[in-house]
């Protein structure tokens, strides 16, 4: 569950009336999911949410990527998750209140509270997606949160980092199966589900693992270093099965740097939209840019 005072600012916004406490609770308790709820949800209820910048940036990750489940061509297809999407945005915006680095910039509370107006509108998905992610961007550089990695990080360094800390809940391979899952209420990531992962960027895992999921047993792992951040969430999303490239196959070094923040920051789905070429050269091109990876010196 949220704590009472971010419940009680759902209910001042404006989504009163239109739904309830749990369905709150299973809003905020849902960001990005990472990981299912713990099986003994009772010990996680005291724990009062983050109210950090990258806190209310990952609620509106989550706008970005799951409004497109509620609403289609104007028409809500989901009631449950249209209401959803209603409550984390309206709970971004009042909590942005209480944090620094929000509350000092009005433009970006402006753009939170027009994706509640755009929401309310059953906008297109990607007037959202674009609206959510406008604000969320502005928050990063509100925060000095950095978007990308200086340099290319090491698919090897993330594989270890991996295997020591997320493969016990998301399986050594990533399909979400690790010994730690059996004793939760639900099933963590798969990362090798290209559905679910269709929508998820390295930008997005790294914001999840460095500050963890509240109410989850998706801890954070700020003790890890930003590079060493950066290195897993690349590997996680080199994990799903790729077309095949030859061995030697390999992104020079200029078009490597070029690329570095669209592949940090983007998904596939929107990747593939900015690679030039025909749909098989840009399929190679997505191929080339998830598995490229420098070693360090």
């Amino acid at each position: 569950m949220i704590d009472q005072d971010l419940a009680a600012a759902s209910r001042k916004s404006p989504l009163q009336g239109m739904a309830s406490s749990a369905l709150a609770s299973m809003a905020i308790s849902a960001l990005l999911l990472y990981l299912g709820v713990v099986a003994n949800t009772s010990a996680q209820e005291s724990i009062r949410p983050a109210y950090t910048a990258d806190f209310v940036a990952q609620m509106l990750d989550y706008v970005s990527r799951d409004y497109a489940l509620a609403v289609l061509n104007g028409k809500i297809i989901d009631e449950d998750e249209y209401v959803e999407q209603l409550v984390v945005s309206g709970s971004a915006l009042e909590v942005s209140e209480q944090v620094k680095a929000i509350s000092s910039q009005p433009a970006i509370r402006r753009d939170i509270a027009r994706l509640i107006e755009l929401i309310k509108e059953k906008a297109q998905p990607e007037a959202i997606k674009k609206q959510a992610l406008k604000a969320r961007d502005a928050i990063y550089v509100a925060a000095g949160t950095a978007t990308a990695p200086g340099n290319w990080p090491s698919l090897t360094q993330g594989k270890q980092l991996f295997t020591a800390h997320c493969a016990s809940c998301h399986g050594a391979i990533g399909n979400g199966r690790g010994v730690a899952a059996q004793a939760l209420a639900s099933t963590p990531m798969n990362f090798l589900d290209s559905a679910r992962m269709a929508s998820m960027s390295p930008l997005s895992v790294f914001t999840s693992a460095k500050s963890g999921v509240q109410n989850t047993a998706m801890p954070s792992f700020s003790s890890l270093a930003e590079d060493e951040l950066w290195a897993v969430s690349f590997y996680v999303l080199s994990l799903r099965p790729r077309m095949e490239l030859p061995a030697a196959a390999k992104l020079d070094r200029t078009a490597a740097d070029l690329w570095l923040k669209a592949a940090a920051t983007l998904p596939d789905e929107e990747l593939m939209q900015t690679l030039p070429g025909s749909s098989s050269e840009r399929l190679k091109s997505l191929a080339l840019l998830r598995s490229h990876y420098e070693e360090r010196k």
